[in-house]
């Protein structure tokens, strides 16, 4: 106690003589109250401590006094009232595992924590085995525990063991189809919430029913077994299954009864991101979701492609709980039957799942609607897309690994128990279960070998022919790329459109006969012969590289996207953005773009190749890495590809010798540039008469400042004209002649100059409700005038040095 000292009377949290006496007081009384405390303290902590250095010490009597015996050959460690010492015996080391015969262990009586010593002696308190060889006489084995919780009964039914042949006999067409459910076994259990039997109990009594018409004694027998069963189902769950007939009869369910409204094996219908769709349920549990909130799942199974085959995948949905009851079609995801329109939703889902069909391998489509992917947190990102695509999930998988898509089998049987089936279902107190998208756990989304199928096997496209039922079942979604935005997307079928392609674009392009006639010619004999073999390296050197060389605006990146169009291939435009300028990482998205352009048969144009190309120098060591990646991989490019670039003169001279076909575009002159307008007038015209076919549309302003049923209402037939006459105005082709574009084509501007003057010129006209015209154009120049003159004056300075 001493090493406590009393507290000090000078430090009352700075209180003085002129202080309140009482507080003072209060204060001091309470600060004793405190150090009495801590003495008590300290004196238990002192108690608690000797009776452990007290109890350790004859513990290590103990031991030795064991150890001693043990030296001697014996061991006494008898308590008061129990066996005499136990003598060891000393055992031949080869004698050890050599004796023919079992030893029998036992274990003892545990203690408070559950933990027991092995014993040689069979405890006294066992009794005899609940089922024996008279219990195997019986038709039903039933097992019954304590019930709690619940007022009404005392005991509640665990399990059934289901032993009569005849009865198993009855229930294999009863329960045929139910998945987990093998009648034949020796032992039949059921236990849980007897899910098989209470799905298929109006099957049960309508067999029973069948059987009691019969007059033959074996009818009569089995008939006789069978009642034994539901009597017992209808004793223990009377209620259960009449609360959900009832509410069934009248389209309600309440959360508790949801597991008898979901029969394994039958087919779900459900909206998933806004779409349709019909599963077939596997199995269903109560749970909790991720943030553990009770819910019940329902793992549902559906059809998808890996790239090479069609098989199985799983998606776990929920239903949130709930009070009381609610309408069945309510929920997001109900059976089938309840549907008000189920066979017309299911000829729109046989359709969808064709298209799906006709999508298996490599297509070059348009899209336009959403899309989405999994972002690094695990979160959908949602896209809007407008433009081509390529659907190919076998790239997918190749490019984007990390998201594979790997399916079952279409002709593998499912194997998982239904629930309930086997084992003791836990109510909500589940296991948590994501609602994405989950592989099969034996699998862990990895093919067989690491490798997916051949693409190409005509057995394996043979399998891919889908039934209705399987096309039913099928996934809205495929996978793909989209070339503008250069990303690997999920894709709704139903928004791929065929490619409109312009077949008069390389008609249109500016640029000499000859040269286009090469270009077309190489190219085309390319495509036909592109898996000859032209190097003693195979893989090496299969490619045609074009280098389109010259100033700005004079259809370098124009011929690239006319051949494409001509060809009908896709057209993948890299730049240095996509690349990046770190030489770590630059080589596999290089090589992961070729490699995707070779398998698409695209044509990859590289704008302002000189970025990469430029010549390497002794003081330059990152730039000089990049471009030795670009010879070394370009070197095995197997497609075609387009560089272009305004400064031929500082390409390393180590391109020389992998470049094919190198072509030089000048400045445009007259002839050319008199083209150029002709044709940009004349898809003028062609745009503005696709308009006038067109409704007009009402300005974005517009509708969100008015009412737009209160506005057609006001709306009179003279109003109503006056807007079309103001649209028609607005869509007129242009009025310019051949003299106008004959005196235009005289300025010196190159194609990229003309298409935006033109484009200015048309929205003053469409402003002015005319068609374009001259003084359009000109209202145009006069503004944009200094633009053209910086450009010339910029031209004439270069020529000054260089002259």
């Amino acid at each position: 106690m001493n090493n406590f000292p009393p507290p000090d009377e000078g430090l009352l949290l700075g209180f003085d003589d002129e202080d309140d006496p009482e507080e003072r007081e209060r204060i001091l009384l309470f600060l004793q109250q405190q150090h009495k405390k801590r003495i008590r303290d300290y004196q238990r902590q002192l108690k608690k401590r000797r009776m452990l250095e007290a109890a350790q010490a004859s513990s290590d009597s103990e031991m030795d006094e064991i150890t001693k015996g043990v030296k001697k050959g014996k061991m006494d460690v008898t308590p008061a009232g129990s066996t005499p010492p136990v003598e060891l015996v000393k055992l031949d080391p080869s004698e050890i595992g050599m004796s023919v015969g079992l030893k029998y262990l036992y274990s003892g009586k545990e203690d408070k924590r559950g933990r027991f010593q092995w014993e040689s002696k069979i405890p006294e308190d066992l009794g005899q085995p609940a089922e024996d060889a008279e219990s195997l006489k019986w038709v039903l084995i039933v097992r019954k525990v304590k019930a709690y919780n619940d007022p009404t009964k005392v005991l509640t039914l665990h399990s059934v063991v289901i032993q009569s042949p005849l009865l198993k006999d009855l229930l294999k067409d009863v329960l045929a189809g139910y998945p987990g459910v093998t009648v034949n076994l020796k032992r039949l259990e059921f236990s849980g919430r007897f899910e098989p039997l209470i799905h298929r109990y109006q099957e049960l009594n309508q067999a029973i029913a069948a059987l009691k018409l019969g007059e033959d004694a074996d009818a009569a027998k089995k008939a006789a077994h069978a009642d034994v069963l539901q009597n017992l189902l209808a004793e223990d769950f009377k209620e259960t299954i009449e609360a959900t007939v009832d509410m069934k009869s009248q389209g309600v369910m309440t959360y508790e009864h949801l597991w008898t409204l979901f029969q394994p094996g039958s087919l779900i219908y459900s909206k998933q991101q806004g779409q349709d769709r019909i599963f077939k349920l596997v199995s269903s549990r109560y749970g909790q979701d991720r943030n553990m909130n009770p819910v019940f799942w329902l793992t549902c199974q559906y059809v998808d492609y890996d790239g090479t085959r069609f098989g199985t995948q799983k998606l776990n949905v929920k239903i949130a709980a709930f009070d009381g009851t609610k309408p069945i079609t309510s929920f997001q995801s109900f059976p089938l039957e309840y549907h008000n329109s189920k066979e017309e939703i299911k000829a729109k889902l046989i359709e969808r799942g064709g298209k799906i069909e006709g999508f298996a391998g490599c297509h070059y489509r348009a899209y336009q609607g959403m899309s989405w992917r999994m972002d690094s947190m695990g979160n959908r990102d949602n896209q809007f897309i407008k433009g081509r695509i390529v659907i190919d999930t076998h790239g997918w998988n190749r490019f984007n690994p990390n998201y594979n898509i790997f399916v079952q089998p279409l002709h593998l049987k499912e194997s998982r128990l239904a629930s309930g089936i086997g084992e003791l279902d836990s109510g909500l107190g589940g296991d948590y279960e994501s609602e994405v998208e989950d592989d099969y756990d034996d699998d862990d989304g990895m093919p067989t070998d690491g490798l997916f199928g051949d693409e190409d096997d005509e057995e394996t496209k043979q399998k891919n022919k889908l039934g209705d039922e399987h096309k039913m079942l099928c996934t809205p979604l495929v996978r793909g790329y989209a070339f503008k935005e250069k990303m690997w997307l999920n894709f709704f079928v139903n928004a791929v459109q065929d490619v409109a392609f312009n077949e008069s674009a390389f008609d249109s392009l500016v640029l000499p006969k000859n040269k286009k006639e090469l270009i077309h010619g190489f190219i085309d004999t390319h495509q036909n012969h592109m898996n000859q073999f032209d190097d003693v390296i195979q893989g090496k050197g299969r490619g045609i590289i074009l280098l389109l060389c010259g100033p700005p605006g004079v259809g370098k990146t124009l011929t690239a996207e006319s051949v494409a169009e001509e060809m009908k291939v896709p057209l993948y435009q890299m730049s240095a953005g996509d690349l990046g300028l770190d030489p770590r990482h630059v080589e596999s998205k290089l090589q992961g773009i070729l490699d995707m352009c070779t398998r698409w048969n695209a044509i990859l144009l590289l704008d302002e190749a000189d970025v990469f190309l430029e010549e390497r120098s002794l003081h330059e060591l990152e730039r000089n890495k990049l471009v030795s990646i670009f010879l070394r991989v370009l070197e095995y490019y197997e497609g075609i590809m387009f560089l272009t670039t305004n400064r031929v003169q500082t390409f390393d001279q180590a391109f020389q010798s992998r470049i094919h076909i190198s072509l030089e575009y000048k400045e445009l002159d007259l002839p050319s540039r008199k083209k150029v307008w002709a044709n940009f007038l004349e898809q003028h015209n062609i745009a503005q008469a696709a308009a006038r076919e067109r409704p007009p549309k009402i300005s974005a302003s517009a509708a969100k400042s008015q009412d737009k049923a209160k506005a057609k209402a006001d709306t009179t037939p003279e109003d109503e004209e006056a807007t079309k006459q103001i649209y028609l105005a607005r869509t007129l082709p242009h009025t310019m002649d051949q003299k106008d574009v004959d005196k235009l084509a005289r300025l010196h501007m190159n194609g990229r100059q003309i298409k935006n003057i033109l484009k200015a010129a048309q929205m003053l006209a469409t402003r002015q409700g005319e068609g374009l015209g001259y003084k359009h154009v000109e209202s145009v120049m006069d503004v944009t005038q200094h633009l053209h003159q910086t450009t010339l004056e910029s031209e004439r300075t270069q020529a000054s040095f260089f002259s």
